[in-house]
């Protein structure tokens, strides 16, 4: 049988919650991941690339110069990227009339 192929994931938002959860799942089932977030702790980027993970700075509001950036980094480290998932931002909780 042959064993599955290990997909390239670049994850935005990975500071904490499901992005965090999320790269690290990936990254514990032998996939490449690439995580991203503005201003990744220390500890936690260092956590994260002793599991062989890339950290990444990103703020996904810096304008696509930047996007393209880290795009071509995570391109440069593994070759491709198979899997985005983008899950940097904020939530908005409430009736549509009273959120600005």
């Amino acid at each position: 049988m042959a064993t599955p192929r290990s997909l390239v994931w670049l994850v935005t938002g990975c500071s904490s919650g499901f992005g965090a959860l999320l790269a690290l799942t990936a990254l514990k089932a032998g996939h490449k991941v690439i995580a991203t977030s503005r201003n990744p702790s220390e500890e936690h980027k260092k956590q994260f690339e002793y599991l062989g993970g890339v950290w990444l700075a990103l703020d996904v509001t810096s304008g696509p110069d930047k996007l393209q950036d880290v795009v071509s980094q995570a391109i440069a480290a593994y070759g491709r990227i198979d899997v985005l998932v983008n899950n940097a931002g904020i939530g908005i909780i409430g009736a549509l009339e009273d959120t600005r």
